[in-house]
């Protein structure tokens, strides 16, 4: 396993882009883009899959003096010992081989998280264009680390097969930070996993008939309350999700490795 800072290359190209001297898109592509291509190529294509025009009118958007918090932040953390330390505790529940690289990059509407293919492994990415705290930082490598473990063997599509997938990414963060809080796992404010436990029929309800679709919208209304006025709160399908793999783990019923659709039949879904 390795850990890749290319936030040190974004600050590089900060620091020359601050001078006022060449094209935003020139220095971006030979201080930052071109030594960590591989990594940034997946980025765009897999997480964003955006038009490179879009990408080029970014880059000829930013401020030097935006990313001062983030170089601070970064300046006063130990961001290598935090992925290895979780990558160790993760690895000690759910062996994985080879271990997935981590990334630390800063970039543009990136999730806090997210699991990539870089030149054919899956690896962890953690998006720092909007970072304030480490914090959290943990609890976002066990999750990916999750997706990764599960993408050996499968790629989730479908609605259900989706629900699954961030099930068991917020219980191996549970059972790799244990120490926690729940709502911290799955990424939520306290007073807003309260108010889920009181919403869980309803939203049951509300994903049944999406099971079976592969439809992103629907996805990021359902999942994670994304989309227009109405939607599920924010991350009510990953709590369900988690509800589910959490139950099915606790009566024994499989493991990490267990299919997407087998758990949803065992909480009484049929995966459509």
């Amino acid at each position: 396993m390795s850990v890749h800072h290319l936030s040190e290359d974004f600050f590089r190209f900060i620091d020359i882009l601050a001078t006022g001297e060449g094209d935003p898109w020139d220095l971006y592509c030979r201080h930052y883009l071109d030594p960590n291509r591989p990594a940034l190529d997946a980025w765009w294509s897999q997480v964003l899959g955006l038009p490179e025009a879009t990408w080029i009118d970014r880059v000829g958007q930013i401020r030097p003096e935006q990313y001062e918090v983030l170089r601070e932040l970064v300046a006063e953390s130990d961001l290598e010992r935090l992925a290895r330390d979780t990558v160790a505790r993760c690895q000690s529940l759910l062996p994985l081989s080879p271990e997935p690289h981590v990334y630390y990059l800063v970039g543009f509407f990136s999730p806090d998280g997210f699991a990539f293919e870089v030149e054919g492994e899956w690896a962890i990415g953690i998006g720092m264009e909007r970072l304030t705290s480490t914090r959290l930082i943990p609890v976002l490598l066990a999750h990916e680390y999750a997706h990764c473990y599960r993408r050996r063997f499968t790629r989730p599509k479908r609605l259900g097969e989706r629900l699954v997938e961030e099930g068991f990414a917020v219980e191996l963060a549970a059972r790799a930070l244990p120490d926690r809080p729940t709502a911290d796992h799955l990424l939520m404010r306290r007073g807003q996993l309260a108010a889920m436990r009181q919403y869980e029929d309803r939203l049951r309800d509300a994903i049944v008939p999406h099971l079976a679709s592969e439809d992103e919208d629907v996805a990021a209304r359902l999942l994670y309350g994304r989309g227009l006025k109405g939607a599920l709160p924010s991350r009510a399908g990953v709590y369900l999700g988690w509800r589910i793999v959490r139950d099915f783990l606790t009566a024994e019923q499989g493991d990490f490795d267990s299919d997407a659709e087998i758990i949803l039949r065992s909480a009484g879904f049929a995966a459509g």
